[in-house]
């Protein structure tokens, strides 16, 4: 992907659907009542580490992809720093800015509900800007490649990983963590499905 031209629109999409992804991540975490791989994972690291998540996001997303880059860098462009590196600045700036520090406890699984469908379009349109690989994504594609298994196979096994690790450091696995795995699929599938139509995301 490094050297590949890409539009100002393709970023431009892909910085949108980066912040929008940032908005779903921040109210299914707020919930408490459980999230995706990635953000149990991180929960669980900044139970060890005195940042803030989005830092935590960022410090750990970089390094992941210097490793990707090193093993093979045709899977990185410009879009993969922004989708890696832009959801923890969006998630530090959301918080700086006082916006959902909190919610009711009532309000704990329509927020992780809401959160998940918002998070599913954002990385749709994220996609849909083809702009480069997030790092989460590339590393599926190199333990698809070295285990020689399917996609959805390398997807199990690399959520399933990030789960027990991110549950072992003491993240959060409860309720709202099948609330992401049944709902993000389908809001990802349904906006990549539908806003193509509109010529706004088409690139």
């Amino acid at each position: 992907m490094i050297g590949k031209k890409h539009s100002v629109k393709q970023y431009i999409l892909a910085l949108t659907g980066t912040f929008i992804a940032a908005i779903g991540i921040r109210l299914i975490v707020v919930s408490g009542s459980g999230a995706d791989a990635m953000s149990t994972f991180i929960m669980g690291l900044m139970e060890h580490l005195p940042f803030r998540f989005g830092t935590v996001s960022n410090i750990f997303n970089g390094s992941l992809l210097v490793i990707i880059f090193l093993y093979d860098r045709q899977l990185i462009g410009v879009g993969s720093i922004i989708k890696s590196i832009g959801v923890g600045i969006f998630l530090n700036l959301i918080e700086s800015a006082g916006w959902l520090l909190n919610i009711p406890a009532i309000l704990d699984y329509p927020a992780v509900t809401v959160g998940t469908i918002i998070l599913g379009m954002g990385t749709g349109i994220y996609l849909l800007a083809d702009a480069g690989s997030a790092a989460y994504d590339s590393l599926m594609i190199i333990l698809q490649r070295l285990l020689k298994v399917s996609v959805k196979t390398a997807r199990i096994i690399l959520d399933g990983s990030f789960f027990l690790a991110g549950y072992l450091l003491g993240g959060t696995i409860g309720l709202g963590t099948i609330i992401v795995l049944l709902v993000m699929g389908p809001s990802l599938e349904l906006t990549l499905k539908h806003l193509p139509k509109l010529k706004l995301f088409r690139v």
